[in-house]
């Protein structure tokens, strides 16, 4: 008899309405953290380490969390699996309450099917929800025109994956052959495409075009195009031995402001005793000595090389055109080619269809439980004849 009592009671308290607000209001918390803390799949590595650093404390308490990718997250999971729970004891309790398989016949069985299937698609959706948080995979790719990547841990510039995560990447190949960018008035890019092909076991299997909106699945993995940029050439020798010491197309990372952009970005090479930072201007006029961008086409790109004594004092500032070189103490600086580059949203989601069926069904479960109530406001509405 204490048994049961017992049982009844925590029942009630797994299937109580109070412990379910409590939880929504933990997921809100969760995606406010989310919103709020840089993800790992949103930020490069650096990005966040630099972040953490500079907020010890915050980063002492939430990171053991793993706030820091929270969509993939053991608390994360722990709250939908306690909501799943929460509102499976809810739809048995109501069950039976109703007398069982009986209540699906008789006056008023729509409403009551259409609660239980509308508790049944959040079963559903708590059940994707949770599949995807625990495996699925976001990452960002770059590319530069004539790159080849292997889909594999280290080609990822951000990467985040839920902890029960098992599956290895899939190891093919992506090459991307060019990007072409159409824009408006010559400064404006208004639509960018991606022409990228996949190789698997030394032949190519597929050939593809991405544009923006338009994403492509290949064995379950979509490739989103995100944003593109432009990958100088640069040619880097002693000046004194002429020994090639870099020969490399370096993706300059993309600065918008409105709709104005600047591609820029600083040398990560040991062997400059100074801080270097590479400016590129893909079209550009001079007013009064002054070089200005004139637009985003590259007809006659430039580059800005700045060497800094100190973040943001700057001890030699030059200009390169295409094919020029300029010494930097005892290097020698060469532009030797312009390419673009790409980058990639890639996600593999298994989840995602457990949670569209989830939400499909969810709305033929209102509509079986909120039609019978309003046949009569209808039947009061529609006046009859006389």
């Amino acid at each position: 008899m204490e048994e049961k009592r017992n049982m009844n009671i925590l029942l009630r308290v797994i299937s109580s309405a109070k412990l379910a607000l409590i939880l929504v209001l933990l997921l809100i918390l969760l995606a406010v953290a989310g919103a709020i803390l840089p993800q790992e799949a949103m930020f490069s590595p650096a990005d966040i380490i630099r972040w953490q650093d500079e907020h010890p404390a915050i980063t002492g308490v939430f990171k053991p969390l793993g706030l820091f990718h929270v969509f993939h997250s053991i608390p994360f999971l722990v709250v939908i699996l306690l909501l799943a729970l929460n509102t499976l004891t809810c739809t048995l309790l109501y069950f039976v309450k109703e007398g069982g398989f009986s209540s699906l016949k008789g006056p008023g069985s729509a409403k009551r099917v259409g609660f239980i299937v509308l508790h049944l698609s959040l079963l559903i959706l708590f059940a994707g929800g949770f599949y995807s948080t625990a495996v699925r995979m976001d990452g960002y790719l770059v590319l530069t025109e004539g790159q080849r990547l292997k889909e594999e841990r280290g080609s990822y510039t951000r990467f985040a994956a839920g902890p029960l995560r098992r599956k290895k990447h899939r190891g093919f190949f992506l090459h991307l052959d060019n990007v072409q960018v159409e824009y408006q008035q010559g400064r404006y890019p208004v639509a960018i495409t991606s022409h990228i092909e996949i190789h698997e076991k030394r032949r190519k299997v597929v050939e593809t075009a991405i544009k923006v909106n338009h994403p492509f699945t290949y064995r379950g993995i979509d490739f989103t195009q995100d944003e593109t940029g432009f990958s100088p050439r640069l040619l880097i020798r002693e000046k004194a031995g002429r020994r090639v010491l870099v020969d490399s197309f370096i993706a300059l990372k993309t600065f918008r402001e409105g709709k104005s952009r600047e591609y820029r970005d600083f040398l990560p090479l040991p062997f400059f005793k100074k801080r270097v930072i590479v400016t590129l201007y893909p079209a550009f006029t001079r007013e009064k000595g002054q070089v200005k961008k004139s637009g985003e086409e590259p007809k006659n790109p430039l580059l800005l090389i700045e060497m800094e004594e100190n973040p943001g004092q700057v001890v030699h500032r030059e200009y390169i055109p295409m094919k020029g070189s300029v010494v930097l103490g005892d290097y020698t600086l060469t532009f030797a080619g312009l390419r673009r580059w790409s980058s990639f949203k890639v996600v593999d989601d298994p989840g995602y269809p457990i949670v569209m069926l989830a939400l499909w069904l969810g709305i033929g479960a209102i509509l079986l439980r909120y039609i019978p109530d309003l046949r009569p406001w209808f039947s009061r509405s529609i006046p009859r004849d006389s």
